[in-house]
């Protein structure tokens, strides 16, 4: 009897530490990234033959109906500019120019890698309906309330992310992700 509960308190300590490390392998495979480019990250792996077992399963989570390399471009940002994790409660600035790429496209994420739900129905802006400068700069405000302009709803709890997609980037972001110019993300206020 003795024996039969140590083999099934070794299993269930095996399960739940082969799970645990899993859950934690494949968030980190998928949104690590093999490239940096301030606080964003992207993963040349996604939508190639060259997707390991582990970045196949953080596409099959956090990134459903991702489209091959060949087509997007994906960038996502966990964190602002001073590397500290986006918040739902913050306010942030998310300032840039034009991106190289056919039509792109910025939205944010709760934690569990779904759209915010807001009042407001709004959760992207993209090439065609983002508000624009002279230059051709923009301006987005992430943040839980309100503000004039370019907006984006954050929620109330918890840490968000925001995913920027390039579809038929030029060759030259392919070429250069690192150093590709992409938005900058400033926190402005906390609460």
């Amino acid at each position: 009897m003795r024996l039969a509960l140590k083999v099934i308190a070794s299993a269930v300590v095996a399960l739940v530490v082969g799970g645990g490390s899993s859950c934690l392998v494949i968030r980190r495979a998928g949104y690590g990234g093999a490239v940096r480019n301030g606080a964003w990250s992207t993963n040349l792996a996604f939508g190639s033959q060259d997707a390991g077992i582990y970045t196949r399963a953080a596409v099959a989570i956090g990134g459903l109906f991702a489209l091959s390399r060949k087509e997007t471009l994906y960038y996502t940002a966990f964190v602002d500019d001073a590397g500290d994790p986006l918040r739902a409660g913050c306010d942030y600035l998310l300032e840039g120019r034009e991106l190289d790429a056919r039509w792109w496209s910025l939205t944010v994420y709760g934690d569990d890698h779904f759209l915010v739900s807001n009042a407001q129905h709004r959760y992207s802006y993209n090439l065609a309906n983002l508000a624009r400068a002279g230059d051709r700069s923009y301006r987005v405000h992430l943040s839980r309330a309100p503000k004039e302009g370019n907006w984006l709803p954050t929620g109330g709890r918890g840490n968000v992310s925001v995913t920027l997609r390039l579809y038929n980037p030029r060759p030259s972001v392919f070429d250069r992700p690192a150093t590709t110019p992409l938005p900058s993300i400033r926190r402005v206020a906390c609460r």
